[in-house]
């Protein structure tokens, strides 16, 4: 028992500068993305749901595509740049943060947008949706994606 735990111990400190490397990248990510924990976990499970229907729909088309599933990934890590950005945009409103928080607002949007698309995905299962719901959520997404921009800022 002694030698496993010695080895185990051992084994820790190999490569320990890519480990250090790959910690200082996760408590800078979630230092920028951070804040309420819920909605980013609610975001990355509509994800892996929108991920999944999609795949099973396109298997069930026969349309699987390595260009459509680049296309998701690139979708996401570009959302993933958008709320980094935003929790930096956050970070510099300082105390002002509180009042309005715009990394949870595009958290929210984009989770209203990613559970369009899995309600879409559903309906083709033959799962019934609510028509006031999808309009309820597209009227929602429209409105926050068509919001006028103010004068002295750049579209």
């Amino acid at each position: 028992m002694q030698n496993m735990v010695q080895a185990y111990l051992q084994g820790l400190g190999t490569n320990a500068d890519i480990k250090a490397i790959f910690a200082a990248l996760g408590v800078c990510v979630s230092a920028v993305i951070g804040g309420d924990i819920s909605l980013v976990n609610a975001l990355l499970a509509l994800w892996a749901l929108d991920f999944v229907l999609g795949f099973k729909r396109a298997w069930d088309e026969h349309r699987l595509s390595i260009h459509k599933a680049r296309g998701g990934v690139r979708k996401v890590f570009m959302y993933m740049l958008t709320i980094i950005v935003m929790g930096l945009v956050e970070y510099s409103m300082g105390r002002y943060s509180n009042i309005f928080s715009p990394r949870s607002l595009t958290i929210a949007f984009l989770c209203v947008t990613e559970g369009l698309s899995c309600l879409e995905h559903l309906s083709h299962f033959g799962v019934p949706i609510p028509r006031k719901l999808r309009e309820r959520l597209q009227t929602y997404r429209d409105g926050l994606h068509e919001a006028p921009v103010s004068q002295g800022e750049s579209k």
